[in-house]
């Protein structure tokens, strides 16, 4: 008889892990998926207040060369200076926001993972593990639509 490989995938190991590791699993998803929403937050609200830093810079840009602090062509140079980094306030929202979006991705198929591994654990009652079925069911669809759609934004009110 010929003897079963001793190689595993990572796909076939996922039903074996014990309690610890799952709920590992989603602890760390969660942790990550807290923390990458949090940078999401950061960002939106840094882009969405840009106008009026901007309003205040250019304001006390206008003061400090209506009090002869300094000339013209830096007047012009230091309101060039504001522009530029209110563009650049507005435009990291979208290099942050993509980045977060991937990691809290990540973190959801971790999440899922542990989800899974709790639904296919022999130990629970069958009605426990169609809940944690549910569960991962649902996070799988959360994941397949904030990945294909870009549109779709879950918000907590």
């Amino acid at each position: 008889m010929p003897e079963k490989s001793k190689r595993s995938l990572l796909v076939d190991s996922i039903p074996l892990m014990d309690k610890r590791k799952a709920m590992k699993f989603i602890v760390y998803g969660l942790i990550a998926a807290i923390l990458f929403g949090l940078i999401m937050m950061i960002s939106r609200s840094i882009s969405d207040n840009a106008s009026s830093w901007a309003a205040i810079a250019d304001q006390e840009n206008y003061i400090n060369y209506w009090s002869g602090l300094y000339g013209y062509n830096d007047y012009i140079q230091n309101q060039e200076n504001i522009d530029r980094i209110q563009y650049w306030m507005g435009f990291q929202d979208v290099i942050f926001m993509n980045i977060a979006r991937v990691g809290i991705n990540i973190a959801l198929v971790f999440i899922l993972i542990g989800f899974l591994s709790f639904a296919v654990t022999e130990n629970l009652d069958e009605r426990t593990r169609r809940i944690y079925l549910i569960i991962s069911g649902m996070i799988l669809l959360l994941i397949m639509f904030t990945t294909l759609f870009s549109s779709v934004v879950v918000t907590v009110s």
